[in-house]
């Protein structure tokens, strides 16, 4: 790879990119932002054409957190995640042994980038896919989640029991931590130090499957495909490796994943299914949750109470109740031994600020965090879902703001005087609804590929595949992964371990005081 490359690679205001000749200034990203993350780290600017850019310079000084949900509201992607193909391909032709990992919402999205309805199933089209790219081996990121359930598992009950750093955070999604560092370094204790199952993968890939194969750990080239655009950033710090390499040397979006396969000529649809290689790739219905959001709790759940000697069924069954006075947070409570622990599930980061500000969090003793709405099946590597606007015309004021503010002048009145979408120019950007001051206006999400409105919430549709994928599994808690048991007793030792520790968990950094004054000083780079 060559010095430029890698030199812009790591700079954080590359992760998220911004294409002004393709902006329609719509400022649907600059919604999303402040809506759905809270965050609001990008303005409208106008010089002569409107156009969206951040407010403190650049994504990474603005705090940004990388998620991406930016991206997945551009109609025009014009606001994108950094591309690393070209990395890929480099890799390919390098003569190094080529590793591919995909995690488990790869299963339930990548479909919709080859034509298929949303909500089909995958999972048998990954290894085959990558193998006709010339990786040498595939491996599922649900072996990575197992790790993490195995590893959180273990350091939750030792901090029930010490009485210590409760409630315990997951750790698993690199947007949660970025904003725990930046905003809230006073939970930071309380973060589980687990690394995230993409990084443990990788580590283990790196280490014990590099020792028992007798391939150094720097001629191994691990791609990972994720539907998260801020496990780029993740993979990216500095202390995510070890010995001069990284756990994770790149990691492709699903969209870049479907580009490049298309790009070679691959049709998943065409092709045989196959399972991913043995050794790493055996994995538990519990690891297949990750992907949404109450599944890594669930997940947990299972193995604590297996490792408590209480029923799992409770775990399998838990019914979560909304927290009165938020919004995306649910809990319930569990007995672990004899003790009744509440625990909380956050559901996109529309709250946590007031959840942590009010101190409600520390009523809890476990919290999952999941950035993206829905979890990872919904992040900012997944395909970009179909969209019309639809304008009730009963609800219609006829003031025109959505007409005046259409930026493909898409909606004209009709012979009655009101608003109407002509669907086929309109291009899902969502403005006409963020700013009709009657909520007359829908919008109605479909299926690409038929062009048919979904009946069904396409987060739901993508979770079923995930869900179902646990249900039929035959081991459903992740402390029953043989292939895992073989890793523990043959390389790693007991979970919680001296050599577990340093390849499995990480520590974080305090990084509020960089972004007191982020209006004129400049972040630090890695």
């Amino acid at each position: 790879m060559g010095k430029s490359k890698k030199a812009n690679r790591i700079e954080e205001d590359n992760i998220i990119q911004i294409n002004k000749k393709k902006c329609i200034g719509c400022t649907a990203c600059a919604f999303t932002c402040a809506q759905e993350t809270k965050m609001a780290i990008l303005k409208e600017v106008d010089s002569g054409r409107k156009t969206v850019d951040t407010k403190s310079g650049g994504f990474g000084a603005s705090g940004c957190l990388y998620c991406g949900q930016c991206t997945l509201a551009c109609p025009t992607e014009a606001i994108d995640v950094r591309n690393d193909v070209d990395l890929v391909k480099e890799a390919l032709s390098s003569g190094k042994y080529l590793v591919l990992t995909a995690s488990p919402a790869v299963k339930a999205t990548l479909g919709e980038e080859f034509n298929l309805p949303i909500g089909t199933y995958v999972g048998g089209k990954i290894a085959p896919s990558a193998k006709k790219l010339g990786f040498q081996k595939v491996f599922n990121t649900e072996f990575g989640n197992d790790m993490t359930v195995v590893e959180e598992s273990s350091e939750f009950i030792k901090r029930i029991a010490n009485k210590e750093k409760l409630p315990m955070f997951t750790s698993f999604c690199p947007s949660f931590i970025r904003y725990a560092e930046i905003y809230h370094p006073e939970i930071l204790d309380n973060i589980s130090t687990a690394k995230s199952p993409q990084q443990m993968m990788g580590a283990g890939i790196k280490t014990y499957f590099a020792d028992v194969y007798n391939i150094l750990p720097t001629n191994i080239v691990v791609v990972s495909v994720q539907p998260c655009s801020a496990k780029k950033y993740e993979a990216d710090k500095e202390d995510m490796g070890r010995d001069g390499y990284k756990d994770i040397d790149i990691v492709l979006t699903v969209k870049e994943y479907a580009n490049l396969l298309k790009e070679k000529g691959i049709d998943i649809t065409a092709i045989p299914d196959e399972k991913p290689d043995d050794f790493m790739g055996e994995y538990t219905g519990a690891a297949a949750l990750f992907g949404m959001s109450q599944g890594a709790m669930q997940a947990i759940f299972r193995t604590v109470m297996s490792y408590l000697k209480n029923d799992i069924s409770e775990a399998e069954n838990m019914i979560l109740k909304p927290v009165e006075g938020y919004k995306g947070i649910e809990e319930v409570s569990v007995i672990l031994g004899n003790k009744n622990c509440k625990v909380a599930v956050v559901n996109g980061l529309k709250e946590i600020e007031k959840f942590l500000v009010s101190n409600k969090w520390k009523e809890y003793y476990f919290i999952e965090v999941v950035a993206c709405n829905g979890g990872c099946i919904n992040g900012g590597g997944t395909p970009r879902i179909g969209a019309k606007s639809q304008i009730n015309e009963n609800l219609c004021i006829s003031c025109g703001t959505c007409i005046q503010n259409c930026p493909v002048n898409a909606i004209q009145y009709n012979v009655r005087g009101r608003a109407e979408v002509k669907e086929e120019e309109c291009v899902g950007c969502k403005l006409c609804n963020n700013v009709c001051r009657a909520k007359a206006v829908q919008v109605k999400c479909y299926n690409k590929s038929s062009n048919e409105l979904l009946g069904k919430d396409y987060k739901i549709l993508r979770a079923d595949i995930l869900r179902n994928i646990d249900k039929k599994s035959i081991k459903r808690v992740s402390d029953e992964n043989e292939n895992l048991e073989n890793m523990y007793k043959s390389y790693i030792g007991d979970p919680n371990s001296t050599r577990a520790e340093s390849l499995f968990h990480n520590s974080y950094i305090d990084k509020s005081n960089e972004f007191r004054n982020n209006n004129t000083k400049k972040r630090r780079r890695h």
